[in-house]
């Protein structure tokens, strides 16, 4: 239901963090923040990046979250590194019960990270893995086009 942590921006990051960290003091969400705003700059900076997400993820948070979040979205596709494709608002992703990473290693394998409330699963059976390439491919279909997904943001910076 949210934009994936490795492409939150700050705003957005404190809010997905405080809503799922009830009992946290504030000081040790900023702290989170930090570190989850910093992840993507600490990988290869060859590494690309490419996300679907419904946009029901940036509708449900508040006005200045949602816009600085589309804003960093946009700034981040422009360097190129990052693709974004949105599931348009109405939209469900009824096999997808939790958000997932699935990651190309160097030597060509894959393997799939399963996020939950208490952490996340490391999957690299190949049944796992070919299951989640299998529901990222039917959340990209159901995806609206990379020139949509993009104007929607903009539309969304300028609400």
């Amino acid at each position: 239901m949210l934009v994936p942590a490795i492409l939150e921006s700050p705003l957005y990051a404190r809010y997905a963090l405080a809503e799922g960290r009830p009992s946290d003091p504030m000081g040790v969400i900023d702290e989170l923040v930090k570190i989850r705003c910093s992840q993507l700059s600490r990988l290869d900076p060859g590494l690309r990046v490419f996300a679907t997400f419904p946009e029901a993820g940036l509708a449900g948070v508040p006005a200045t979250a949602r816009k600085e979040q589309a804003a960093h979205l946009l700034d981040l596709v422009s360097t190129d590194r990052v693709r974004v494709n949105m599931v348009p608002a109405g939209s469900i992703l009824a096999g997808v019960t939790s958000p997932f990473q699935i990651y190309k290693l160097r030597d060509g394998s894959r393997v799939a990270t399963s996020e939950h409330t208490n952490g996340s699963i490391v999957v690299n059976e190949a049944r796992g893995i070919e299951r989640l390439q299998d529901l990222a491919r039917t959340a990209l279909g159901s995806a609206l086009p990379v020139d949509d997904t993009l104007r929607r943001l903009k539309e969304i910076t300028d609400e």
